[in-house]
């Protein structure tokens, strides 16, 4: 089986793609188990129960897929819009490549496992709250300094970045919902919408 902390991370790399792929109540542990390659008492003698690998399996992708590219996208190094932008193109390939491998739309496994449980998993619930206030800082903080650089016109920067999430939630659940990869596209017209605040708000220019 080798060393304890591989066969740990191959459980959590496990659980986190078959959450992603499937859903927490479709999820067996014995799917966990072959897919890592480890035995079943092996998995409980890391977590004790269903909901707690699934809890430190989200933040394992937390802390590997999802917070490495708001990391790099979002480096203070590229305007505000432009952060947003390429992040939004990131997400939207990064989605596609999926649809590739697996022939399905995978959407964001944050929202999708967030509207699958509700708060019947209270320790799985605090673990996506978590996520979701870390996802929302991002933008905000992005949208603040748009709004300082008047890139944007908004008078509240966290309502915005509230929006805008929402906004890419939908577009992932519903092309995973129609298995659409075309459904995608629409996080690159998005990506646009500061401009457009801004262009809104502008005086008309005289002739």
């Amino acid at each position: 089986m080798g060393r304890p902390s591989e066969a740990r991370k191959r459980i959590l790399i496990a659980a986190s793609n078959l959450l992603w792929e499937k859903s927490y109540h479709a999820l067996t542990v014995e799917e966990v188990c072959a897919r890592a390659e480890v035995r079943k008492g092996s998995l409980y003698h890391f977590f004790p129960s269903k909901s707690a690998m699934a809890s430190e399996a989200l933040q394992h992708f937390w802390a590997t897929v999802a917070q490495p590219a708001y990391h790099k996208y979002f480096s203070e190094q590229n305007s505000p819009v432009t952060r947003i932008r390429h992040f939004l193109e990131w997400l939207r390939n990064f989605q596609l490549e999926k649809y590739r491998e697996h022939g399905k739309v995978l959407g964001w496994p944050f929202f999708t496992l967030g509207c699958e449980l509700a708060s019947s998993e209270p320790e799985i619930s605090e673990i996506l709250d978590r996520i979701a206030s870390l996802e929302t800082w991002y933008f905000e903080l992005a949208i603040s300094e748009a709004m300082r650089q008047k890139q944007i016109d908004a008078s509240d920067p966290r309502a915005t970045a509230l929006s805008l999430r929402a906004t890419i939630e939908g577009i992932l659940g519903r092309a995973r919902t129609l298995n659409q990869p075309d459904e995608l596209d629409t996080l690159l017209s998005i990506g646009s919408f500061c401009r457009t605040l801004r262009a809104a708000t502008l005086p008309p220019t005289a002739s």
